[in-house]
């Protein structure tokens, strides 16, 4: 009789080991999958200092904010001309569409990778309004997603909405297209003003867009095997963006140096 209890229990624990370790392998095959999605998803972006984690996701710990640049509120401030009045309204509202056009896509597709990069346009309108209250301007930014004070960004938004809207990978070409666009005028703006809080603020503003130019290039060829060729910047510009983007693991560094100040 004892000998039966005793064979009794050896076979319940083994039972109840047997459940344990085939549990365990259920968890971690469904965790390794999980992360496998989650990881694709986010490809290749990257916080506007250039920086990624092991995986190219944005790491929980870093922020568009993490940078070697100085407190704005700690730079000087001087009389500002209209030409940067200009760049400042102007500005604010261009990276108003890029953040509404990718929460735009980001819904119509169900693709993370526009809400990721929409974050991160937010945080630079954040960053021009800061200036734009600094030199006690007037806002020009809507609440009202996908409406613009200035005409052209208005026709613009509308413009790449529609083109977006054919299809997923005509969504990643307008989110290429909208970086190129950013670099265009960043450089212009920066070329009109001697404030070097304002050219701060619009050199970290170009890390992002190089960044953020990558990420759309790179998940087009990965997701759908589309080789991109820049619609507005130059060739000799892109292929340093992509090969810089390539050798420093994803992402540009601080814009006081290197690519950040190269592409005027």
């Amino acid at each position: 009789m004892k000998k039966i209890a005793k064979g009794f229990g050896v076979g319940i624990l083994i039972a109840l080991f047997g459940l344990l370790v085939f549990g365990a392998v259920n968890f971690t095959a469904a965790k390794s999958e999980e992360e496998t999605d989650t990881d694709y998803e986010a490809y290749n972006v990257v916080d506007d200092n250039g920086t990624s984690n092991s995986n190219g996701q944005i790491s929980e710990e870093q922020s568009d904010h993490e940078t070697l640049y100085t407190d704005i509120s700690l730079l000087p401030t001087g009389e500002v001309d209209q030409a940067e009045i200009d760049a400042l309204l102007y500005m604010r509202e261009e990276e108003k569409l890029a953040r509404d056009v990718y929460q735009y896509f980001a819904e119509l597709w169900g693709m993370p990778s526009f809400s990721n990069i929409a974050r991160s346009e937010q945080v630079h309108m954040d960053s021009v309004l800061d200036l734009i209250n600094r030199y006690e301007l007037t806002d020009p930014a809507t609440a009202d997603a996908g409406v613009f004070t200035n005409p052209d960004l208005q026709a613009l938004y509308n413009q790449l909405i529609a083109q977006g809207s054919v299809s997923v990978e005509e969504a990643f070409k307008v989110g290429a297209a909208i970086e190129e666009i950013d670099i265009l005028d960043l450089q212009k703006r920066m070329e009109q003003t001697d404030q070097a809080d304002i050219q701060q603020v619009f050199d970290s503003l170009m890390l992002g867009s190089y960044n953020h130019l990558s990420a759309f290039v790179t998940n087009m060829a990965n997701r759908y095997g589309i080789t991109y060729a820049p619609q507005y910047i130059s060739e000799d510009l892109y292929q340093e963006i992509m090969q810089s983007s390539s050798t420093n693991g994803g992402g540009f560094g601080n814009g006081q140096g290197g690519a950040g100040n190269g592409a005027h």
